[in-house]
């Protein structure tokens, strides 16, 4: 299927050997090629894509009826996990400061799973149309659902209008991020701390000198670095440019952070990990050190 189509229901098939039935495990299958999808426990429970597709596209209707949007569909292995995005490009708004202007659009992914290997997950987030990073963001903003017992998809039309108020509240906060200055060092102390040097590597790829201090980064430390050095000559030396690399990190598939070539179909499915990663580092006790020292600066300077 060179067309990635995600309206499908799986099959449920029964799992028998030479010996006998597997009562504890089944088969999920794809309806078209009958492929294996995955092999998960007798209380796997499938929801399929059109559940959610449906339930995302009613409160679509419902809420924004004038708002147009395009689909963009991944999958990776085989279609065992799926993702679709809704994207919003007249829901934008702009972050700018006195060097640079970028526009922001609102967007939704559903991301779906056949073999056990993540829950059911609505999010909602922003993508940067100037260079196409994807970010979510917020605790309010997972909607999950695990395949298991008989939760049914609820009706989304609250969850999108939270959704939506929280997406205009977190561009406030982006713009602050725009306009609040983060010096030299306390960037690259940040990156060593989420990215620590691990002690057996090769000497030669570490080394960061400034200030009169040695300051080590690993291989990727000095990636996530260079790409923070790129962002502020586009978007100035500011917070956001830092949160703007980690983002194109999450987001590209780059000649900086290139992915492993393979022979499986899992090239958004591992820019989803990193995605999680880039999360991670954002909820950081690390991060929030690093804004609140950047933010007293400005408030005091």
């Amino acid at each position: 299927m060179s067309v990635i189509d995600l309206d499908f229901e799986p099959i449920v098939h029964n799992i028998s050997t030479v010996h006998g039935e597997c009562p504890n495990h089944k088969a999920i299958l794809h309806p078209e090629t009958n492929n294996v999808l995955g092999i998960v426990g007798s209380k796997f429970r499938v929801i399929s894509n059109p559940e959610v597709f449906d339930k995302v596209e009613g409160a679509i209707d419902n809420e924004l009826p004038h708002q147009n949007y395009h689909v963009i569909n991944h999958q990776s292995r085989g279609y065992a996990r799926t993702w679709r995005e809704y994207v919003f490009p007249d829901i934008e708004r702009q972050i700018k400061n006195d060097k640079h202007e970028t526009t922001l659009g609102f967007r939704i992914i559903v991301d779906n799973s056949f073999d056990g290997s993540g829950s059911n997950k609505v999010l909602f987030g922003a993508i940067d149309f100037f260079c196409t990073n994807g970010m979510i963001h917020g605790e309010f903003d997972v909607f999950k659902r695990v395949h298991k017992g008989s939760h049914e998809i609820p009706n989304m039309e609250g969850i999108l209008g939270q959704a939506l108020a929280q997406y205009s509240n977190q561009v406030t906060r982006y713009n602050i991020m725009a306009n609040t200055l983060l010096k030299h060092d306390d960037a690259i102390k940040f990156i060593e701390k989420i990215l620590p040097t691990n002690k057996q590597e090769d000497p030669d790829d570490l080394g960061h000198m400034h200030s009169s201090e040695r300051i080590r980064l690993n291989r990727m430390g000095h990636k996530l670095y260079d790409q923070y050095a790129d962002e502020v000559q586009v978007r100035g030396n500011n917070l956001w440019s830092l949160y703007s690399a980690m983002t194109f990190f999450a987001s590209h598939d780059s000649e900086r952070f290139g992915l492993s070539r393979s022979t499986n179909d899992t090239q958004h499915e591992r820019m989803d990990r990193r995605n999680g990663r880039v999360n991670s580092w954002i909820k950081s006790d690390a991060w929030k050190t690093l804004i609140h020292g950047a933010n007293s600066q400005m408030v005091t300077a």
